[in-house]
């Protein structure tokens, strides 16, 4: 038979009468008060009774335990089946992987065949030494380029996220506390914005040297994340924002941002800039930051819609 809730309910019910019956023949108040000396007095039970109620239970015994043996067989096949999806999230992330080494090649093939094309109507246009090196210089700087571009997408960075290896001082004497594990709090902070399934951490660690303000007190470092695809990490920034909402100060002052390059972090630092002065000249629009450009909106239109 295949197990079934209705009828393990159905089983209860049915020991639950029988329990009663047996009860109220022994004309005692619960099931404790049971016992072989108060079955074997004339006055209580006799031998066609308790042979009914033994056939009842037998029978009740019987159904039960082959409902319990076919609960055992769908434990065991949800096992399966748990294993067989694990199994599958783990093909889908090397298969990820495998994707994203796959592009990386593609895209310097692809970067290095273009300059190289150029370099070489450059050549025949002029042959001095000088514009040949300035265009091996620029097949450098393009295979370079495509390589950190595709790299930094599969990677995020969380900033405001305070640093746990300080010391502490212990009866006059300064001890080094336990360093921290990075990975560790990456993945606390994927389960704070809860996204199934979680993403597999290929690397984190802190960016930087750890530095010490004029007033002594430590500036927590950034942390580079790095996934297996950057369709993950676009996923776990979009749902930032869930960070916000959390009841703990120490994931309200967690922020993500993508892993921008050097010319990228100093126009979004322009641009956040010209925000905030946006926002304190124009108080009457809601002012944000959309595909590297600053957007406004009019409160009220805001309200309306």
């Amino acid at each position: 038979m295949d197990f079934s809730m209705e009828t393990a309910q159905k089983m209860e019910k049915e020991l639950g009468t029988i329990v009663k019956q047996i009860v109220k023949s022994c004309k005692v108040q619960n099931l404790e008060e049971v016992n072989q000396a108060l079955l074997a007095k004339p006055n209580i039970c006799n031998k066609d009774t308790l042979a009914s109620y033994v056939d009842k239970l037998l029978k009740l015994s019987t159904c039960n335990l082959a409902n319990c043996q076919a609960a055992a067989v769908k434990i065991d096949q949800l096992k399966s089946e748990r294993i067989e999806i694990q199994q599958t999230v783990i093909d889908l992330q090397n298969r990820q992987l495998q994707q994203f080494q796959e592009t990386v090649e593609a895209s310097v093939k692809d970067s290095v065949k273009t300059e190289i094309t150029t370099w070489s109507e450059i050549v025949q246009k002029n042959v001095k030494s000088a514009s040949a090196t300035q265009s091996v210089k620029s097949v450098q700087k393009a295979v370079r380029s495509a390589v950190e571009d595709n790299v930094r997408s599969n990677n995020f960075i969380i900033y405001g996220c305070k640093e746990e290896d300080e010391t502490y001082e212990y009866e006059g004497e300064e001890y080094d506390a336990v360093p921290e594990n990075v990975t560790d709090t990456a993945k606390q902070l994927l389960n704070e914005i809860d996204i199934n399934p979680r993403p597999q951490i290929v690397a984190a660690s802190r960016l930087g040297t750890q530095k010490v303000d004029s007033a002594s007190a430590s500036k927590a470092r950034p942390i580079k994340v790095t996934l297996a695809s950057p369709e993950v990490v676009k996923l776990v920034l979009s749902k930032s924002s869930k960070l916000k909402e959390k009841s703990s100060a120490h994931w309200k002052c967690v922020y993500l941002a993508p892993d921008r390059s050097k010319e990228e972090r100093a126009a979004h630092s322009k641009l956040v800039t010209e925000l905030k002065q946006k926002i304190s000249e124009d108080s009457c629009k809601y002012h944000y930051i959309r595909d590297g450009r600053i957007i406004s909106v009019d409160k009220a239109l805001s309200t309306t819609a």
